[in-house]
């Protein structure tokens, strides 16, 4: 009997095994960690040659977080052994609707937000993918309910026949230079959501974002737009509401002011879950109720502390560096700011052409503290200093007494020193807490 290779454990792994035993299949492991544990009952074949690897192997599903240079996969591939990840394998078992959302930024909030409307209008609906859920754990028990996708660009280099019946792409800047090597390749990976797509299907772009709105000339299903600066065909602000046009008539869904989280990145992620709810035949008022009792996502730009004279935020979801120059836009006062963290081998020179006057001083943690030094401008009006923990980071910066807010912040990713952005913020919640407790 052949089987198929999970490459890769973690949950992502787990849940694509569970999937393939639920129907059947025959299921082995290879996972280079040595100090990751797989099922009692899964075959981990590490420490075997390529060729023992692959003996009996008709199906390779990759993890997310393996590159495609890892020598399973350009073995499997050189004996036609086909390779996929776990989306494509959750999409191939999948007895409901898609809607998927990819992007640099606002990911995870606009999902959030769309699994929430679908709620509000009582249709079932999980929020599932890069969020933190696998999509193999529920892909094969929808039963016509809605799965709303995150969906990184890790993600779309292992699809093949993904084909999401609402697609959307939030925003494209550079991001993950160290595994896809240059931002072309990045682009072109986001704008794979849209590859598979049939004509009857829907692709929704942001109109303000240059990159993401030039995909619409290679893409075959309907395409829709959100804006906050133009009308388009459909979710727009005009004249202090927001609307949705489907080409022929505009729908005035609810207020601009009404929408209950703060800065322009989050009403642009707004106006996008309005542009696939409407879409899919979701009533303004449970849209418009929806939107405004929605609270951003634990970490993002999260308020966890306030007195008199600091008001302290954790946004450790900010995981480049676009994200955290959002941040700081949406900061009310002047700032200092703690980033840091994973090196991705991308320059800083936008991050600081671009960083808000209201930040005053700037603290360093994390393994590419070194490479944001490089590039601070000679003639700075704010301060920076590099640290070597996010304890000291966190006293240095409640020691300036000339800003409003602290904001952790970090602008990459958190695998220099934590598993993940929710592990790193929850380490600064922590760290606070001991601050305010003495």
């Amino acid at each position: 009997m052949n089987k198929t290779l999970i490459l890769g454990w973690g949950a992502s792994g787990r849940s694509a095994c569970e999937l393939l035993r639920r129907h059947g299949k025959a299921v082995v492991c290879f996972d280079d960690n040595e100090g990751e544990t797989v099922g009692e009952d899964v075959e981990n074949r590490r420490g075997m040659s390529l060729e023992n690897t692959l003996e009996d192997i008709d199906l390779v599903v990759v993890n997310p977080a393996v590159e495609y240079s890892h020598p399973v996969i350009k073995g499997a591939k050189a004996k036609g052994i086909e390779v996929i990840g776990e989306i494509e394998l959750g999409y191939r078992y999948c007895n409901g609707n898609i809607v998927a959302v990819t992007g640099t930024n606002g990911k995870t909030t606009t999902v959030s937000l769309l699994k929430e409307i679908f709620d509000k209008a009582g249709i079932d609906a999980y929020a599932l993918g890069n969020i933190g859920i696998p999509f193999t754990s529920r892909a094969d028990s929808l039963s016509g309910a809605v799965a709303v996708l995150e969906i990184s660009s890790f993600q779309l280099e292992s699809t093949d026949k993904f084909a999401p019946v609402f697609a959307v792409c939030l925003n494209v800047t550079p991001d993950h230079i160290e595994r896809h090597r240059t931002f072309e390749e990045y682009a072109r990976l986001k704008a794979r959501i849209f590859e598979n797509q049939k004509k009857d299907n829907y692709a929704i772009l942001n109109y303000d974002d240059p990159c993401t709105r030039s995909m619409s000339v290679h893409i075959n299903s309907n395409v829709f737009y959100f804006s906050l600066a133009h009308k388009v065909r459909g979710a727009y602000c005009k004249d202090g509401a927001i609307y949705f046009s489907d080409g022929i008539k505009d729908d005035r869904v609810m207020d601009r002011a009404d929408v209950g989280i703060a800065g322009d990145h989050n009403l642009s992620n707004v106006l996008a879950a309005v542009a696939v709810a409407k879409l899919y035949g979701v009533k303004s008022d449970k849209i418009a109720a929806a939107v405004r009792g929605f609270r951003p996502p634990k970490y993002r730009i999260e308020l966890i502390k306030q007195s008199d004279s600091l008001k302290i935020f954790n946004d450790s979801k900010a995981t480049n560096i676009d994200s955290t120059i959002k941040a700081c836009e949406a900061m009310d006062g002047d700032t200092a700011l703690i980033m840091g963290g994973w090196d991705k081998k991308i320059g800083y020179d936008s991050f600081f052409s671009r960083l808000p006057s209201k930040v005053k001083h700037i603290v360093c943690c994390g393994d590419n503290s070194d490479e944001i030094m490089r590039w601070v401008p000679s003639g700075a009006d704010f301060s920076v200093i590099k640290t070597a923990t996010l304890e000291r980071a966190v006293e240095i910066s409640l020691g300036y007494k000339d800003v409003k807010n602290l904001l952790f912040s970090p602008s990459t990713s958190s695998y220099d020193r934590y598993t993940d952005y929710k592990q790193r913020g929850k380490h600064f919640e922590e760290i606070v807490k001991a601050f305010a407790n003495g």
